[in-house]
């Protein structure tokens, strides 16, 4: 009976706290939303170039469903030519954050990366792994220590900023890894239920030159187009710090939500419960009370 007490007293402590922290990933939600607005040229220009100079497959932003959902690819000059393929340089980028309590939002971006490095026979010298929060890095460095290149932290406290991606990229120019083709990976914001996991590419300076389109554009200097390669990558890291922030959020709130319901069911049921178990033991001694009085008799 004292029991069923304290367990309930204890829901109902629990379910006000999470009312408390829904208003609170409200606010939040509202802000990463508002911002993720402005961050979204920062992530179509550079995509849009890659499509231009023909550098990927897929369209940008695609309103068709079937190319929405599929994974920009490069375009090779041979596709035939596997070899090359496995001989190129990568980078995958995870964008989670610290903070937990989201459901499945970071989980998601670790297990696809695995599937792609086991998929590519990632080797620790040609593939390495760039992880963005501690979520990432606590998910992925078991399997792929020796394929960690950066890990970033204090993500996910405050609200990303430009200056957070220029230093995430500044660690990558710097870390003395040259590589081909990059991948990040990060959570799409569709709407407060939706979000997906996705994938955007990026280049290094050689690939953009040797693009199939390239001739298409002006000539560029060397210095320039450099600059444009570093600020490429900067701008999709923002693009994406942002689109996983507004992710994150929402699946927070839905986590907060659901885990609220949760505890009003069990409070529910308990107090079903406790009155039914307090009903019984006061029938019973009433029982015994006429039991013994009709035994007097």
């Amino acid at each position: 009976m004292t029991l069923c007490v304290k367990i309930v007293i204890n829901r109902i402590s629990f379910q006000h706290f999470h009312k408390v922290l829904i208003k609170t990933n409200t606010q939040w939600f509202t802000k990463a939303e508002r911002e993720l607005q402005a961050a979204r040229p920062f992530g179509y220009g550079p995509r849009k170039f890659y499509e231009s100079s023909r550098l990927i497959k897929a369209a940008v932003d695609s309103k068709d469903k079937k190319d929405a959902a599929a994974v920009p690819e490069p375009v090779q000059e041979k596709p035939e030519d596997q070899e090359a393929q496995k001989k190129l340089k990568r980078i995958y980028i995870a964008m989670t954050s610290d903070r937990g309590l989201c459901g499945g939002v970071h989980s998601g971006v670790a297990r696809r990366i695995r599937r792609e490095m086991t998929a590519r026979n990632a080797e620790g010298t040609t593939h390495k792994l760039v992880c963005v929060g501690d979520k990432a890095r606590a998910l992925l460095r078991r399997a792929y220590s020796t394929s960690m290149l950066v890990t970033v932290k204090d993500i996910g406290r405050i609200a990303p900023v430009f200056a957070d991606a220029s230093l995430m990229a500044t660690a990558i120019a710097e870390s003395g890894f040259t590589y081909d083709v990059g991948e990040i990976y990060y959570n799409k914001y569709f709407t407060a239920v939706k979000y997906e996991m996705s994938i955007v590419p990026f280049f290094s300076k050689i690939r953009i030159e040797s693009a199939p389109n390239m001739t298409a554009f002006d000539d560029v200097d060397d210095d320039q187009l450099e600059c444009y390669a570093e600020w490429t990558l900067a701008a999709l890291l923002y693009y994406a710090l942002k689109q996983g922030a507004a992710s994150e959020q929402s699946a927070r709130m839905a986590a907060m939500d659901n885990a609220t319901k949760n505890a009003s069911e069990m409070i529910r049921k308990l107090t079903l419960l406790f009155n039914r178990t307090r009903q019984a033991v006061i029938t019973r001694e009433l029982i015994e009370i006429i039991s013994g009085a009709a035994a007097l008799k």
